[in-house]
């Protein structure tokens, strides 16, 4: 019997306010800073849904699913055909104005998926929150998005 797993990340500090960070990550075009170039193919970014094919994966698609004004965005997406799952973005402001980051992955997952992609994707979780913490671009989002 499959049940929901979840995988958190470690919290991610980031030198720019909350609202910086949601409005940059609100528009998942903007994910393509975070992803390594040879890492998938056939990819296509959109403000509020991207798809990719990874190999071990094949198309992968992700959307926008809810947004909470400077605090939480939630992207749902769908891999090899029938997994469904969430990657939770939680956002916090600190007294000195940056932000705080986590992020979570939800799945229905039986013990043996469970085993067998605990470390892929705790890693995928680790690669993105220290891209995110080293990334500098959080206030130039429409550099990175040429119009469509």
């Amino acid at each position: 019997m499959s049940r929901i797993t979840r995988f958190d990340s470690r919290t991610a500090k980031v030198n720019y306010s909350a609202e910086v960070v949601y409005n940059f990550a609100t528009d998942l075009r903007n994910f393509r800073q975070f992803v390594p170039a040879d890492s998938f193919n056939e990819v296509d970014f959109k403000q509020d849904s991207c798809s990719f094919r990874a190999n071990t994966l094949g198309t992968v698609t992700v959307q926008l699913r809810e947004k909470i004004m400077f605090s939480k965005i939630v992207l749902s997406g769908n891999a090899l055909l029938q997994n469904e799952f969430l990657i939770i973005i939680f956002l916090q402001e600190t007294p000195d104005k940056h932000s705080e980051i986590k992020l979570s992955f939800e799945a229905e997952m039986n013990p043996l998926l469970k085993m067998v992609a605990s470390e892929p994707v705790k890693l995928f979780l680790e690669s993105l929150v220290k891209e995110m913490e080293k990334f500098n671009g959080w206030k130039g989002a429409d550099e990175y998005n040429p119009p469509l």
